[in-house]
């Protein structure tokens, strides 16, 4: 029988050592391909952090005094003004209707008139109240907070009860007034709210927290006491606000005096976030900012 030669060692090991190299920058491609992945991953986590809290709080800071009455309670000595009641670099507290409850009260409501009684205000819409069936938003006990004003100048706390679709009404206690006038007058619930920055000097460094009271009388305590807030973003390394007057010059004071909050009329807002991402723990940093411009300033 013809005898038949196998591989040599030479070639044995000319194959292994082609086989291992090819095997070594494949692994080498998927090692980068992902690192790239991972990289990019928490480059765009990161980077939807601080866009999606940069986006939250410019939409609410915009809403700044929206329905938010510029006098003095009707009996009392309450205001809501200034709308801006704490103001420094990391902090601010500021009044509004910024879910869009406003209503326009169409009836002229008085003791003496059975269509449009005191207690009962006939609004342009009663959708918002519908739609939360007059409870507080924040899950408060009893019927949800709102404020009648005329003109927005005088005005009177309230509380919604109830609502009727047959004649678009909302059913309110505690009004004793004939003040309001229709077309004139309008009801809203007023929201206080809360944002602070509280920095760290370790991961997951600072953190912008937020809070949003339900109120029908002013309240300028900063910050609320007892409450839970709400985490906006996290990771952050860097965050300020800055205040500026009509004319463009920056409003100093750490916090600002009821003066100067009264003067804001455009805020500048900052955000950095920060973060180690892919393998290697690449650093990776993220900055945003924007200028405010307040709809209705007091």
């Amino acid at each position: 029988m013809r005898g038949e030669r196998g591989f040599s060692l030479i070639e044995v090991v000319v194959a292994m050592a082609m086989s291992l190299i090819l095997l070594l920058a494949l692994y080498a491609a998927y090692s980068q391909g992902t690192a790239i992945k991972s990289s990019v991953q928490g480059t765009v986590k990161i980077d939807s952090n601080v866009r999606l809290a940069m986006d939250k709080m410019a939409r609410d800071l915009r809403m700044t005094g929206h329905a938010v009455p510029r006098g003095i309670e009707i009996g009392g000595t309450d205001s809501w003004a200034p709308v801006i009641f704490h103001a420094s670099q990391t902090e601010i507290g500021y009044r509004a209707d910024i879910d869009g409850g406003s209503a326009e009260i169409v009836c002229t409501p008085n003791s003496t008139n059975s269509d449009c009684p005191l207690s009962k205000l006939r609004l342009d819409s009663i959708r918002y109240y519908q739609d939360r069936n007059c409870d507080p938003p924040d899950g408060a006990i009893g019927g949800m907070k709102v404020v009648a004003s005329f003109d927005r100048e005088d005005w009177e706390s309230a509380t919604c009860s109830g609502y009727s679709t047959s004649d678009g009404s909302i059913s309110v206690t505690t009004m004793t007034s004939a003040t309001f006038k229709a077309g004139e007058s309008q009801v809203a619930p007023i929201e206080q709210v809360y944002y602070r920055y509280i920095p760290g000097s370790v991961r997951p460094y600072g953190t912008l927290v937020r809070f949003v009271r339900y109120e029908n009388s002013p309240d300028g305590t900063f910050p609320p006491s007892g409450v839970s807030w709400t985490t906006v973003a996290n990771h952050l390394t860097d965050f300020w606000l800055e205040y500026q007057d009509e004319t463009g010059a920056t409003l100093t004071g750490s916090p600002l005096s009821a003066a100067n909050r009264a003067a804001v009329r455009k805020i500048m807002l900052f955000i950095e976030g920060y973060d180690q991402v892919g393998p290697q723990g690449q650093a990776q940093v993220i900055q945003a900012r924007s200028e405010i411009l307040l709809r209705n300033p007091i």
